[in-house]
């Protein structure tokens, strides 16, 4: 049950409000270019995006992430009427996922794992603290299994894509998509929290105190 309550809570910390903003608006779209058209897809869910950032304003939330999905949305639907293809909803998508991939290869070259950095700004720990030698292997970990995940989906959606496979390239990103995230994410929050344990580095109190080894090591949090 406690583990259950960590993973519940580190999944928190990466998705907060931002699963529903993400969610909604590529299956609007997928669904109503199904049954009408591209351009009335575009205009429904253009029109579902301006309703967002209207209720975001008058609950006074934030709406940072409404905004960016604004964005991305936009250029989505442009690049779809401009080709005539709605396939070209999802070119934005490929090229974020092939971004990642190389952010996440691209960091462990410089030996600095995104995973570490993204914890950093997450959770605000000391950045001294992830570059110790006796931590730093189990974010490296994390930041491979990333890695390996966004790259078999690049792979996937770049057979759909090119394949013009738009019902597939939906139900893979979209339904499947958070799933496998989800997954993905618990996978290496567990292998990274069971790495820093073998490691027997400090914890984040224990490095913030400067107490000497043994150390309790880092029990909770990753």
């Amino acid at each position: 049950m406690i583990r259950l309550k960590e993973w519940q809570e580190q999944l928190q910390l990466v998705f907060e409000k931002k699963t529903s903003d993400a969610l909604i608006p590529p299956v609007l779209f997928f669904l109503v270019n199904q049954w009408l058209s591209l351009e009335i897809a575009s205009l429904v869910t253009f029109i579902y995006l301006i309703g967002l950032i209207i209720y975001r304003k008058v609950k006074q939330d934030p709406g940072k992430y409404a905004y960016v999905g604004v964005v991305g949305v936009i250029l989505s639907i442009g690049l779809s009427l401009l080709s005539g293809e709605a396939i070209n909803f999802y070119l934005p998508d490929l090229i974020t996922t092939g971004g990642i991939v190389l952010i996440c290869f691209g960091s462990l070259l410089i030996h600095r794992p995104i995973a570490a950095l993204l914890s950093h700004l997450t959770r605000g720990w000391p950045l001294d603290w992830y570059k110790r030698s006796d931590v730093t292997p189990a974010y490296r970990y994390a930041t491979i299994i990333w890695g390996s995940y966004f790259l078999f989906r690049l792979v996937v959606q770049s057979y759909f894509y090119f394949m013009d496979q738009f019902s597939n390239y939906f139900f893979f990103n979209t339904l499947l998509g958070l799933p496998m995230t989800i997954v993905m994410l618990i996978g290496s929050y567990v292998v990274g929290v069971k790495t820093l344990k073998k490691l027997e580095g400090p914890s984040v109190d224990e490095f913030n105190r400067g107490d000497a080894p043994p150390f309790k090591g880092q029990q909770h949090g990753f």
